[in-house]
């Protein structure tokens, strides 16, 4: 499947280095590209929905982040290209896809591009409501020998890594056994339904109550620190599913 591409940038050697970018991405073909943002609002305004518009948001007339709130229903997937990370608060604001912090590499580039096209098939290929009923594994506990314990995935609040063993959380009971976390994520990866947001944490993004500041709350009063290095796939994740106002009052 092809995916139609518009760049939006005032500066025109921005605008051929993303050219160029897109064009060494086999799934991504450009439609069309502008310097100016209004003639761009315009055009996209009368047009089909995009699936990747790709702006800057220091631009003459009308800011990237003005313009986004315009065209936002005509845009699939935002992703905001610009110098300043000052504007990294309105990019959420607005739901982005993604915050390209220039100058961005074709790596940093492809890697953005591929996350969003993952999360979109996978969500595609999601089994239908109920389905996790059906997803479950046993696993040996520390408390008995010999006993196993069934873990339904729909259960599962979150899995820590405690030194050689993990602890998983559900609404009823906390488990605890001799395996690794990355062992535990293996099976997770089947359901589009959990993420890594530290080191230690996987968490069930059905069960994510509040995002405050740095801090995911869950049932049971279940705080987690979102690390560093998972820090902008959570809020990738998070900007996708935020639903936002489009008025400007």
């Amino acid at each position: 499947m092809m995916y139609q591409a518009i760049i939006i940038d005032d500066e025109q050697d921005s605008v051929e280095i993303l050219e160029d970018y897109i064009q060494q991405m086999p799934e991504l073909t450009l439609l069309a590209s502008y310097t100016d943002p209004i003639l761009a609002m315009n055009d996209i305004m009368k047009g089909d929905k995009i699936d990747f518009v790709f702006m800057d948001v220091d631009m003459p007339r009308i800011s990237g982040i003005d313009l986004s709130k315009a065209i936002r229903d005509q845009t699939k997937n935002l992703i905001f290209t610009t110098a300043h990370t000052k504007y990294a608060f309105d990019a959420f604001e607005v739901s982005a896809e993604a915050y390209l912090l220039k100058p961005f590499t074709f790596a940093k580039f492809a890697l953005t591009i591929n996350k969003i096209l993952k999360s979109e098939k996978s969500e595609a290929n999601t089994a239908p409501a109920g389905k996790d009923y059906e997803r479950d594994f046993y696993i040996k506990t520390t408390d008995e020998r010999n006993k196993f314990v069934r873990i339904r995935f729909l259960d599962i609040i979150a899995v820590e890594s405690i030194k050689n063993y993990v602890k998983i959380y559900t609404g009823s009971e906390e488990i605890v056994s001799y395996l690794t976390l990355k062992e535990i994520k293996e099976r997770l990866d089947e359901s589009s339904d959990f993420i890594q947001i530290h080191r230690s944490f996987i968490v069930s993004k059905k069960y994510i109550e509040k995002v405050e500041g740095n801090l995911v709350k869950l049932p049971h009063n279940l705080l987690i620190p979102i690390g560093s290095f998972y820090k902008d796939t959570f809020n990738e994740y998070l900007m996708r599913n935020t639903i936002k106002t489009g008025r400007t009052n």
